[in-house]
């Protein structure tokens, strides 16, 4: 959103997970001196840079933990985002790309946020928990329920699922720069670390040498658990950790407590693991 002359605006070149990854190890190698690193770990678009970063410089990266993403971008996760440019490109006021400010696209907030709610979060988040239900969040500790303790929108001070829309979600994605959106969400699509072996899932992910918690979301529909199963188990010497929660892919906004306290658990126990 703030490039200059070609480069400005829709004309910004696409740029993918791999292109990230490496600047960063420019940074860290070249400018820190840096050569080992004791844990890459991140969530979403940050997993997918994670398995990058172990596959692309598997004798550098110690330990891995990605944490609700997937390695290779799956054609159904494909198609939902393309739900979201739409939400964009279609407004009136994009014009291509070339709008003059963020604001006049005007619907690409509401549209953005809707969307994002009703995949992004699981329906038990929206559904009032159950008269005399005992249980937790929907963790993993005892008594895993389908339900939070609290309609999630009340437990974050919001009186409606609508309130919780417009405060929360709207409020979230409205000071974003839509051509930056669609930037991020090109690159999200074609995250693929097979793009190292020439298109070889099985070979890219036998690279990994750091010692790897894969620790998927259990609620999750952007990168459901069993995409993520499926790619831990070609990584040598990895384990599944997959996070229980109800709170689907948005619970990484830290909105279930035991569900940060699993992955502070794991993330723990994987640093304390000799290498």
């Amino acid at each position: 959103h703030n490039a200059k002359g070609a480069q400005a605006g829709p004309n910004f070149p696409k740029v993918r997970i791999e292109d990230d990854v490496q600047a960063q190890h420019r940074l860290l190698t070249e400018h820190f001196g840096i050569q080992r690193l004791a844990l890459v770990t991140g969530g979403s678009m940050g997993a997918q840079q994670t398995y990058e970063w172990a596959v692309r410089y598997p004798d550098m990266v110690q330990r891995a933990a990605p944490i609700a993403g997937t390695a290779c971008n799956t054609e159904h996760d494909f198609q939902f985002a393309e739900t979201l440019n739409e939400a964009i490109t279609t407004d009136p006021g994009f014009k291509g790309g070339h709008y003059g400010s963020p604001a006049e696209v005007a619907a690409r907030p509401q549209r953005q946020a809707t969307v994002r709610a009703v995949i992004g979060w699981r329906p038990a988040v929206f559904r009032p928990p159950p008269q005399n239900r005992e249980g937790g969040w929907g963790g993993g500790g005892g008594g895993t329920s389908d339900f939070p303790r609290h309609s999630r929108h009340k437990a974050l001070g919001f009186d409606s699922v609508q309130a919780f829309v417009d405060g929360f979600m709207t409020g979230y994605f409205a000071p974003m720069d839509p051509n930056d959106l669609l930037c991020m969400a090109w690159k999200w699509q074609r995250g693929d670390v097979s793009r190292n072996t020439g298109g070889d899932r099985v070979k890219a992910l036998g690279r990994v040498k750091a010692r790897m918690f894969v620790m998927p979301i259990s609620s999750d529909m952007f990168f459901p658990p069993s995409d993520a199963e499926q790619e831990q188990k070609l990584v040598p010497g990895s384990e599944f950790r997959p996070i229980r929660t109800v709170d689907g892919h948005l619970g990484l906004f830290g909105t279930d407590p035991d569900a940060i306290a699993q992955i502070d658990s794991h993330l723990k126990e994987l640093l304390a693991l000799s290498v």
